[in-house]
């Protein structure tokens, strides 16, 4: 516990931390925002406007769903890139060798590292979902339509949860990138595989063949993406929830990839040569 707060205090005095969770926000705010304003523009709400999606965007209790989605998918990113040069950090500072030096355990300090990231990254869930709360508020004012209420209590449960849920997801994704960066010990292999496998992921099952779409549904991407519950725009939710995996059994999968790319980032550190 002890080496995952004095991770916490390092990587909290990071100004990447900082700049990081503020690029998310903003680009959350701008987006919230620009759904607004190109409603707004439309003619009578209509003219090339999926009114139904715009609802489901910018009017609670939809709206909550909305900023859980899209809290995983720009903040996702940014985490991705965050936690692989974090963990690629911990080799080209020398902070590792360091530890160790020390007397400290390679495989417990590995995993209380990977464990300071993760308290950053519920910190970063919880202060880009309160600024898309704020940006539907803004953006609903913008398009001139009934917000609905933020606060009701019947929703924030569910709301709750799968917040819970969204963080649990983003600590199961961004562990594949952590492992690459602590098996190669670099930042850039670990940006670059996390990068290319997000984009993977969402472009290449529209272009394989039936079997390797099933491949790719129990890949930590899409259990990740799954295992938030979170169906979508009513126009589009249908047919995801058609091809997606249950949410509880995607969370297991997503539980097993972190512990399995924990397991790999441990064993690679215990085997390492940190001597020069």
């Amino acid at each position: 516990m002890s080496l995952a707060i004095v991770g916490l205090r390092k990587f909290w005095t990071r100004t990447a931390t900082v700049v990081s969770l503020l690029v998310a926000a903003t680009v959350e705010v701008l987006y919230f925002v620009l759904v607004g304003v190109s409603y707004r523009s439309a003619s009578s709400g209509s003219s090339g406007i999926d009114k139904p999606t715009v609802t489901w965007l910018l009017t609670f209790p939809g709206a909550f769903e909305a900023v859980i989605s899209i809290v995983f998918a720009f903040f996702g990113l940014i985490a991705l890139i965050y936690v692989a040069t974090a963990s690629g950090s911990e080799w080209s500072w020398g902070t590792l060798k360091v530890a160790v030096t020390r007397g400290q355990s390679r495989w417990q300090y590995t995993v209380a590292t990977f464990a300071s990231l993760a308290i950053v990254l519920l910190v970063g869930v919880l202060i880009t979902f309160a600024a898309g709360i704020v940006a539907v508020v803004i953006g609903a004012s913008i398009a001139g339509l009934a917000v609905g209420n933020p606060v009701d209590p019947s929703a924030l449960a569910g709301v709750f949860f799968k917040l819970v849920r969204c963080w649990i997801a983003l600590v199961g994704l961004t562990s594949v990138g952590y492992a690459v960066a602590m098996v190669a010990k670099s930042q850039m292999a670990g940006i670059g595989t996390v990068i290319g496998y997000f984009v993977a992921s969402i472009f290449a099952p529209a272009l394989l063949p039936d079997i390797v779409k099933e491949i790719f549904k129990y890949l930590p991407f899409s259990t990740a993406v799954d295992s938030i519950g979170i169906a979508g725009p009513p126009t589009t939710g249908a047919a995801a929830s058609a091809t997606a995996l249950d949410p509880n059994v995607a969370l297991l999968i997503t539980i097993g990839w972190l512990i399995g790319c924990l397991a790999v980032a441990s064993i690679s550190v215990e085997r390492a040569d940190i001597s020069g």
